[in-house]
C-alpha cells in the first residue's frame, strides 16, 4: 500500500475474459457525476478509507495522551533501590538513553511505555531486589528490542488496514510473540537456576495482579499477560530454547525472508484486458484490421515478411516476434 512498485520485469497475467475485467470496469472505469464533479466508485472508497482511516488514527493518538496524562498524575518517581537496579541493568546492557522509573498504585504489572522517552511504571508492590532485577530487565529488554516502535507500527497498520480482519489478528499474535522474544533474550545468558528465579517473578507478579482489575498501557508493553495458555507457552519455549541462542544471523535470516515476499508479491500482477472497439481501430473508409485470421509472418533465411492477402511488405525481426507474441503464426521458407 505504501510503496506500490511496477518492477519492469513483472510478470503480467491479463484476464480479458470472466467477471474480472467487469469489476474492474464498474469500479475502476466508469464515471460518475456528483454535484458537476466526475468520479470512480474506486475514488469513492479511498475517500471512504480515508476519512475512517484518520478518524481511528485521531482517536488513537487523544487515548495515547489521555493515558500519559493520567499515569504522569498519578506517578511517583520510585524510590533508590529502583534506581540503583536500573544504573546496573543499564551498565549490564550498555544503555545510554534516559529511562525514568517510577510507581503507580494504580496499575497491576510493570509495564514499558515511550517511543522518545522511555518509561517504566511499576505497581505499588514490595519486590526483593532480585524480583526488581528481572521486572526491570524484561521491560529494558523491551526497549532495546524496540518492541515499541513495532507495537506503535502495528497500531498504524490496524488504523490504515481498519477494514482487514487479519490485521487484528495480527496484532494480537505478534504481541505474544514480542513478549517471548523478549522472554528469549532476557533468559539466554542466564543460568537455569536465574532463568527459575525470572519464571518466578513473572508467577509473582500475575498473582498480585489477580488482587485488582487490570489497567494496562496503551501502545505499551508488560511483564506478563492474565492468559494462562500464554503464559504456560511462554515457560515451555524459555525450557526448550535454553541451549539456543537468539542472535544476529537469525534476525538477518528473517529479514532476507521478508524482503524476498515483498519483492516476489510485485513480481506477478493481474491485469483486466480489453478488446479496443473496433471503431478505434478502423478509422477510415477501405481500412482493414490485421489479424492472425488473415495475415502471417513469412520467415526467408534472415529476412522476415508481413503477409497480408496479396500484399509483402519486409519487417524487422523484433516485429516478427512481437507479432508472434500477439498470435500471428511464423512460416519458414528456406529459399532466399
Amino acid at each position: 500500500m505504501i510503496f506500490p512498485i511496477d518492477f519492469r520485469p513483472s510478470i503480467g497475467i491479463q484476464v480479458s475474459k470472466g467477471i474480472f475485467p467487469i469489476i474492474n470496469n464498474v469500479i475502476g472505469l466508469e464515471k460518475h457525476n456528483l454535484w458537476g464533479r466526475q468520479f470512480t466508485i474506486a475514488n469513492a472508497l479511498a475517500a471512504i478509507w480515508l476519512i475512517i482511516a484518520g478518524v481511528f488514527m485521531l482517536r488513537y493518538f487523544v487515548k495515547y495522551q489521555e493515558m500519559r496524562r493520567i499515569f504522569q498524575k498519578y506517578s511517583t518517581e520510585a524510590n533508590e533501590q529502583c534506581q540503583s537496579v536500573l544504573s546496573r541493568i543499564k551498565q549490564e546492557k550498555k544503555i545510554k538513553k534516559k529511562i525514568a522509573v517510577y510507581q503507580n498504585p494504580g496499575i497491576t504489572i510493570p509495564c514499558a511505555e515511550g517511543v522518545f522517552r522511555w518509561n517504566i511504571y511499576l505497581p505499588d508492590y514490595d519486590y526483593s531486589e532480585e524480583e526488581l532485577y528481572y521486572a526491570l530487565l524484561h521491560e529494558c529488554t523491551h526497549f532495546t528490542n524496540g518492541d515499541l516502535y513495532i507495537k506503535w507500527l502495528t497500531q498504524l497498520c490496524r488504523c490504515l488496514c481498519w477494514w482487514n480482519p487479519l490485521v487484528y489478528k495480527m496484532q494480537d499474535t505478534l504481541e505474544k510473540n514480542l513478549e517471548i522474544r523478549c522472554d528469549l533474550t532476557v533468559t539466554e545468558k542466564l543460568s537455569q537456576k536465574e532463568q527459575l528465579s525470572y519464571l518466578g517473578t513473572i508467577v509473582k507478579t500475575l498473582k498480585n495482579a489477580q488482587k485488582k482489575r487490570g489497567s494496562g498501557v496503551l501502545y505499551g508493553v508488560h511483564l506478563a499477560d492474565k492468559n494462562g495458555e500464554e503464559l504456560k507457552e511462554r515457560f515451555e519455549i524459555i525450557c526448550k530454547n535454553q541451549d539456543k541462542k537468539t542472535g544476529r544471523n537469525q534476525k538477518r535470516k528473517y529479514m532476507v525472508y521478508f524482503f524476498l515476499m515483498i519483492v516476489l508479491s510485485y513480481t506477478v500482477v493481474i491485469q483486466p484486458a480489453y478488446d479496443p472497439p473496433e471503431d478505434e481501430i478502423i478509422t477510415e473508409e477501405g481500412m482493414e484490421e490485421l489479424t492472425p485470421d488473415n495475415t502471417y509472418v513469412q520467415k526467408e533465411g534472415d529476412k522476415y515478411y508481413m503477409i497480408y492477402k496479396n500484399d509483402k511488405d519486409e519487417i524487422s525481426k523484433e516485429d516478427a516476434e512481437e507479432m508472434k507474441m500477439s498470435g500471428f503464426e511464423v512460416k519458414e521458407n528456406e529459399e532466399k
